[in-house]
C-alpha cells in the first residue's frame, strides 16, 4: 500500500491539498455544529436531580482534526508489505443515516478525503461528525449505529481502548460511552458498520486508525 499513514490516533498524513477543497467548507460547519450545542448540552447536564447517576459531560473540545476513519484490521496481517490482496482496510462512510465501511479504492489508499472531524473532548471522549451532513456518529439500539442530530449526549461519545502501534500504524478500539460497545467492521468485505462487545487488544475488526487528515 503507498504512502504513509498515522502515527497517532490525532495526527494522520497522506492528504493532498486538492481533495480538501470540499472538505474545508464541512470543516467549518461540523465546527459550527459544537459551538452551537455546547452552550445547550452543558445547561442539560449540570441540571437535574440525579447528577451522581448523570455525570456532567464536559464540552470543552481539546483537540480536533478531520481525518478518514479506518478499520486497519484487514491490513494486519503481520507483513510490512501492504500492497497485496489481503492487506486492503475499510472506510468507515455515512449512507442516509446508516453507516458503513466501504471499500477503499485503490487510487485512494495513500490519498483519500477525510470525512470525520474527530473532536477530543476535555473529559477523555471523543465525537465523531460525518463532514458532508453535519451529524453525528451515534448508536440505534444495541447493534447498529446511525447518523443524528449531534446533541453531545452521552450516546454520542467514544472512549479509546487499547492504543498501540502495528506495523507503524497507530490503532486503538472506541467503546460507545451509553452502550459500552465497540466501533465494529465486517471481517473483511465491505458491510453495515456495528456494535459488539469489545474485544481483546488487535481484535481486527476493531482496529480503528485516522488516515488522511485535513
Amino acid at each position: 500500500m503507498p504512502g504513509s499513514f498515522a502515527a497517532s490516533p490525532h495526527r494522520a498524513e497522506g492528504s493532498r491539498t486538492p481533495r480538501l477543497a470540499g472538505v474545508a467548507v464541512g470543516v467549518v460547519i461540523a465546527g459550527g455544529i459544537l459551538g452551537v450545542y455546547l452552550s445547550t448540552a452543558h445547561a442539560q447536564h449540570q441540571v437535574g436531580p440525579d447528577r451522581h447517576r448523570n455525570p456532567v459531560l464536559s464540552g470543552k473540545v481539546v483537540a480536533d482534526q478531520t481525518v478518514g476513519v479506518i478499520d486497519f484490521g484487514p491490513d494486519d496481517n503481520g507483513d510490512a508489505a501492504r500492497n497485496d490482496p489481503g492487506d486492503h482496510p475499510l472506510m468507515l462512510v455515512g449512507q442516509g443515516t446508516s453507516v458503513d465501511f466501504a471499500a477503499i479504492p485503490d487510487s485512494e489508499l495513500s490519498s483519500g478525503t477525510p470525512d470525520w472531524t474527530a473532536d477530543q473532548m476535555s473529559g477523555g471522549t471523543e465525537i465523531f461528525i460525518y463532514v458532508p451532513t453535519g451529524k453525528c456518529l451515534s448508536p440505534l439500539g444495541t447493534q447498529r449505529l446511525q447518523l443524528t442530530h449531534c446533541d453531545l449526549g452521552l450516546a454520542q461519545r467514544w472512549q479509546q481502548l487499547n492504543q498501540e502501534m502495528v506495523l507503524g500504524q497507530a490503532i486503538a478500539q472506541y467503546a460507545n460511552a451509553q452502550t459500552g460497545a465497540c466501533l465494529t467492521a465486517p471481517p473483511r468485505e465491505p458491510g453495515p458498520a456495528r456494535l459488539a462487545p469489545c474485544g481483546k487488544a488487535r481484535t481486527r475488526t476493531q482496529e480503528i486508525a485516522f488516515w488522511w487528515s485535513a
